[in-house]
């Protein structure tokens, strides 16, 4: 049915409700942010004061402006306080405004396109500024003007974005068919999902899916820091939700960084430290175009840069769009008017309808994650390398190729290879950040098998070996739950850490460690060793003497959040006295809360 072929509202009640609307209603700003950095991305304009209109809800407001025959006209009213409100945002040329749409508008009474350019203009933004949100309350694919609308958004370069993905009727034929920049996954998926395999596999999938055509992925409605992480993990690129900040209709309380998104990153241990350093030493810094720039501009930069087959297409604030191959272009170069058609005002081709979307990664990823980015992706000329959702550089195939091997030899170097831990750089590392992150809490646990040299010079260096498997082993099962870090020092000394855990638990699990060592352990010595109890060996000085079955010890350094930190020296000279108390003393871990 033609939803426009309704019984016309009287023209009274029209405007009473566009009157009230317009006085009453008005908009709270809440940021969306990058994942990686918590840099605002940009801003999501919210109804509030739906009241004002007399509804109950927002849906009942639009409700009521479709029921009217008003829907476009009331939405033109709320897009412009949005865009004007958005407009005096001091960084509002670096942000994106992203504003929701009814996707009735489509079919309303009063549907008339192309206002949006003549707001955007009279309010100085520009238009690579505007995203708009296609709610899946309602069947947007089945909406008669939707395909005219979205060539219309294309055309003006606005961007798209789906919102509350996953809950909706169309969303994966809009997703194919139309390659929005942006899908915001549903906060139905986000909630609790660190304790939700079936969740954390659905939003992977459709981070997965969405990359493979060049569309970034929001997790909306993310409220904990473990919902922040999961969706990091899972390969999100933006974050929206309570965790970074409350919407907001005070447009100082607005900032450009969220220092949650910055701490958490620092407390995420399972975030390789190095990585965005050798990302950088590998980036290729291409030459790139505008979007605002003529094709004739496009044609000469091809003719400058010979050695360039692509140029990254990006918009006005430097956020990356696309790419512009050579062999698109050719086709109408080579053509005996092909040059002319290209550079013809009447033609008036803009380089956006060139553009091919490109996998895109930030800089603070893992190598591991811009590879897999960039393998979803299919035929692709390589991945597009941002920074702060700014372009930083482009990776061809070839560069991340020697990218990834230059990370497996780095591995390997600081890899033990007989307990397979990371090595004595990893630790460093993890103390240095432990040491910078004041709000963090630490527990740092460094542990030393006893009486090992005698057991090795007993029972040789093979039956010395498994030991020393035995107890990395031990380490994995008690400590890599996502909280915790573990390393090999070297020798029989090993390294754990946990970060977020009380104090009280780690010092509980690393007595638990010990005791399955003390158990585990006697099946490598012989029965009689075993009955005795010990065995007598020579010393470092060659003397006779009597050791026990072996054990270990640990010393326990708890570093406590939100508390000044001690120096490095300090903190190895105070592992050190407590190493040597937890081996003389009765018991075999000895602890300290280590303050600076």
């Amino acid at each position: 049915m033609d939803n426009r072929a309704v019984k016309a509202e009287p023209a009274d009640d029209q405007e009473t409700f566009l009157a009230a609307l317009n006085a009453g209603v008005r908009y709270a700003f809440q940021p969306i942010v990058n994942i990686q950095t918590g840099a605002v991305f940009g801003y999501e304009a919210l109804l509030r004061h739906h009241e004002a209109v007399g509804v109950s809800s927002i849906a009942a407001l639009f409700d009521r402006a479709h029921g009217l025959g008003v829907l476009h006209r009331a939405d033109i009213i709320l897009r412009e306080r949005a865009i004007a409100q958005f407009a005096k945002l001091p960084h509002a040329e670096r942000t994106l405004l992203f504003f929701n749409l009814d996707g009735r508008i489509f079919e309303s009474q009063d549907y008339h396109p192309h206002q949006t350019v003549a707001l955007l203009s009279h309010h100085g933004v520009s238009p690579h500024a505007l995203c708009l949100e296609l709610s899946e309350r309602y069947d947007n694919a089945s909406a008669r003007h939707l395909n005219e609308t979205l060539r219309v958004c294309r055309e003006h370069d606005y961007k798209l974005a789906i919102d509350d993905f996953g809950r909706g009727f169309s969303e994966m034929k809009m997703l194919y068919d139309h390659q929005p920049d942006f899908v915001k996954i549903d906060r139905y998926f986000i909630s609790g999902i660190e304790d939700d395999s079936k969740k954390r596999l659905m939003v992977s999938t459709i981070v997965n899916l969405a990359h493979v055509l060049g569309t970034r992925v929001v997790a909306e409605g993310v409220e904990t820091a473990e919902e922040f992480l999961a969706c990091k993990d899972a390969g999100c690129d933006l974050v929206q939700g309570y965790y970074v900040a409350r919407p907001t209709q005070e447009m100082s309380d607005l900032r450009e960084t969220y220092a949650a998104v910055e701490e958490a990153n620092q407390r995420d241990r399972r975030r390789k430290q190095t990585d965005s350093l050798l990302v950088r030493d590998h980036v290729a810094a291409l030459e790139s175009l505008d979007a605002d720039q003529s094709v004739t501009e496009m044609l000469e930069a091809f003719r400058a840069h010979k050695e360039q087959t692509l140029f990254p297409l990006l918009d006005p604030a430097g956020r990356p769009l696309g790419v512009v191959r050579e062999t698109d272009v050719k086709d109408f170069v080579y053509l005996q008017y092909g040059r002319d058609l290209l550079q013809n005002k009447a033609y008036a081709k803009r380089l956006t309808q060139f553009a091919r979307r490109c996998p895109i990664a930030d800089v603070q990823c893992s190598v591991e994650r811009i590879l897999e980015i960039y393998a979803i992706a299919g035929e692709s000329d390589g991945v597009m390398i941002t920074e702060g959702d700014r372009y930083l550089g482009f990776l061809t195939a070839d560069r991340l190729l020697r990218l990834v091997n230059e990370k497996n030899i780095a591995a390997a170097r600081d890899e033990n290879p007989l307990s397979n831990l990371p090595g004595n750089n990893s630790i460093d590392a993890y103390i240095a950040t432990a040491l910078e992150t004041a709000a963090g809490d630490y527990t740092l646990l460094y542990f030393d098998l006893n009486d090992f040299k005698p057991f090795n010079d007993t029972y040789g260096f093979r039956q010395g070996d498994r030991v020393i498997v035995l107890f990395a082993e031990l380490l994995r099962r008690s400590f890599r739950d996502g909280s915790g870090f573990i390393a090999h020092v070297g020798g029989d000394d090993f390294f754990a850490a946990l970060e977020g855990v009380p104090h009280e638990e780690a010092q509980h699990r690393a007595r638990q460690l010990m005791q399955r060592f003390k158990s585990d352990v006697e099946s490598f010595y012989s029965a009689e060793h075993r009955a005795a109890g010990g065995f007598s060996a020579r010393d470092r000085e060659g003397r006779l003497a009597r050791y026990g079955l072996l054990s270990a010890c640990c010393a326990a350094i708890h570093l406590p959040g939100h508390a000044p930190r001690p120096s490095l020296d300090r903190l190895m000279r105070r592992f050190a006295d407590l190493k040597k108390a937890a081996k003389r003393g009765r018991d075999p871990l000895a602890a300290e809360t280590l303050k600076g």
